[in-house]
């Protein structure tokens, strides 16, 4: 999954899609689900999410998400909307780490 954390390369077109286009992008198989990233995200960042955009941009798809940290901090992310969720954390904001599950 590629992520970013300043917005780069916004299309100078933005494609508005209306929440059918949307899902049958999802159905078809063309797209994660953004419902997918935001979970995945959750697990890392604790904060909650202000906006999302789906664009296309030369044949590919890409969410722009504005996520707001518990600790204030918004950061902007940039998922690639078809590659699904890989372990490519490296670009994820120092704030988010994985959250421990073990009870003490």
């Amino acid at each position: 999954m590629a992520i970013t954390i300043n917005q780069q390369d916004i299309p100078a077109q933005e494609l508005a899609l209306d929440h059918d286009n949307v899902q049958e992008l999802v159905s078809s198989g063309s797209i994660r689900s953004l419902d997918d990233y935001l979970i995945w995200i959750s697990q890392y960042c604790d904060g909650h999410l202000i906006d999302a955009q789906l664009y296309q941009h030369q044949d590919k798809w890409r969410y722009d998400l504005q996520f707001k940290l518990k600790q204030g901090h918004v950061v902007n992310l940039q998922l690639d909307a078809a590659n699904g969720i890989q372990d490519s954390l490296t670009q994820l904001p120092s704030e988010c780490t994985k959250h421990e599950t073990v009870t003490r």
